[in-house]
């Protein structure tokens, strides 16, 4: 009886949700079963829009404060895989390039070059991670 109390309650649970999921699998907590396909934008920002970005955050102290920044700026914008390369390499840590990285995937214009970034990192790890983060995102 347990059982099946227990199954009507997560059945209700699910139904109530509009196809929202609320189990947890690997430490992963799934929020949504049904995901937008990210459209791509067609047409980059220009190279003074890519300066004025670089200086802005060539002006903050720290890895913290330049990735807020950074996904300040670049919202709304689109950008080529060679400017996320250049805005990138303003970071010292893996763990924030990564970050940044995996944000602005959506507002490449070149998405299918996006790995070329991979060279950016020092860790394999994290190598890893940007590849994973990719194959997903492209089946979005």
């Amino acid at each position: 009886m347990k059982k099946l109390l227990c199954f009507f309650l997560v059945l209700a649970g699910i139904a109530g949700t509009g196809l929202k999921s609320v189990a947890a699998t690997n430490n992963s907590v799934f929020t949504d079963t049904v995901r937008k396909k990210i459209v791509h934008p067609k047409t980059a920002m220009s190279d003074d829009d890519l300066t004025k970005i670089l200086n802005k955050i060539r002006q903050k102290r720290n890895d913290e404060e330049k990735i807020a920044t950074l996904k300040t700026e670049v919202t709304d914008k689109a950008l080529t895989v060679d400017q996320l390369i250049t805005l990138l390499n303003q970071f010292l840590a893996d763990d924030s390039k990564l970050e940044c990285a995996e944000y602005a995937f959506p507002y490449t214009t070149n998405y299918k070059t996006f790995l070329k970034i991979i060279d950016l990192f020092s860790e394999e790890g994290y190598k890893n991670r940007l590849e994973d983060f990719y194959d997903k995102a492209r089946k979005w």
